[in-house]
């Protein structure tokens, strides 16, 4: 009985040891865990000026940039200014600093109530959609906020193309001009009649490449897909870009590219073709770093590049430009 005893005591000892242990990691790396796993940092204590930037930092570490000189040394700078900060208004600016330097142009530490400030009453899915041009459809794809209905959004996209393949439309026009980017899942769905199954385009990381791949009418990996399968539709098409197509918006650009029977009008992109990861915090602000950039079934990277496109033509000769190649190549007018 006296060794029983004494094997539970060392028992509940590993196991008391082990749950301090425990609580010690969640401690230390349950932000950066929880944050990679969910997109949501959790503290567990105290979310103080000094682990909030622990936090940030680590997170930051994805980015392209990571191994820079110039990344080392703000990072340092932050961690060095967060042992006596007392308050994180104080390391904002290392802050910016570091994700700068980490994750390029892309990149950003927003504050509270950036990605809704001014933004009241928008909503995307009112200017998503498809009309009619004579024989052509015309769909308007623009930006679409992680925050807004991505549902109907695509849904918008996806049946009104629909409605034109069926009604006998003989082409497509794809108006991303203007699209400053946001959540491309939708996007990409809403389109996804125009595309043929298999690697849209790939996000190139450091260690290798993935595809982000069109399945009938969905994308993987998010698993975003139109509410009703629509099919396909192989039908000569334009796509309308201009210098302030950018992220998402030159993703969709991408989707496109290099397809027969498709081909690009407009003026240089803005140069934001990558992949960005977002992180949620607590006080509502968020951290964007880019971890990867967008190549092209072409074999193309580009990152921070603008994607020129295959037409340079500069704003109201855009339309007629798309309209002329569609007539003469395909007589669809």
């Amino acid at each position: 009985m006296g060794n029983a005893r004494k094997l539970r005591r060392a028992l509940g000892a590993v196991a008391l040891v082990l749950l301090v242990l425990a609580g010690a990691g969640l401690y230390v790396y349950g932000p950066v865990l929880s944050a990679k796993l969910t997109g949501q940092a959790r503290f567990l204590g105290t979310d103080t000026p000094k682990r909030y930037t622990e936090t940030v930092l680590q997170l930051t570490d994805l980015g392209v940039y990571a191994g820079s000189p110039e990344y080392v040394e703000a990072r340092e700078a932050a961690l060095d200014a967060a042992r006596t900060a007392s308050s994180r208004e104080e390391l904002y600016p290392l802050l910016d600093a570091a994700v700068a330097a980490a994750g390029g142009k892309h990149s950003a530490l927003l504050r509270a109530g950036d990605e809704t400030a001014g933004s009241e009453g928008t909503d995307s899915t009112r200017f998503a959609g498809v009309e009619m041009d004579g024989n052509v459809a015309f769909a308007a794809v623009p930006e679409i906020s992680r925050h807004e209905d991505g549902q109907r959004y695509a849904d918008t996209l996806g049946e009104g193309l629909t409605r034109a393949r069926d009604g006998g439309a003989c082409g497509a026009i794809v108006d991303l001009r203007g699209n400053t980017g946001g959540n491309m899942y939708p996007m990409l769905a809403g389109v996804s009649p125009l595309l043929p199954d298999g690697p849209a385009f790939f996000f190139q990381f450091q260690a290798g490449e993935m595809p982000i791949e069109i399945d009938g009418n969905s994308v993987t990996p998010a698993g975003t897909a139109l509410s009703q399968p629509v099919g396909k539709w192989e039908v000569p098409l334009a796509v309308l870009v201009d210098d302030h197509t950018a992220s998402s918006g030159e993703a969709v650009m991408l989707a496109f590219r290099g397809l027969d029977r498709s081909r690009s009008f407009g003026s240089p992109t803005a140069g934001y073709a990558s992949s960005n990861s977002v992180f949620d915090f607590p006080d509502g602000s968020a951290l964007l770093i880019t971890q990867a950039w967008d190549k092209a079934r072409t074999g193309e990277v580009f990152g921070e590049d603008p994607v020129p496109p295959d037409t340079d033509v500069r704003l109201s000769g855009t339309v007629p430009a798309a309209k002329d190649w569609l007539r003469a190549e395909y007589g669809c007018s």
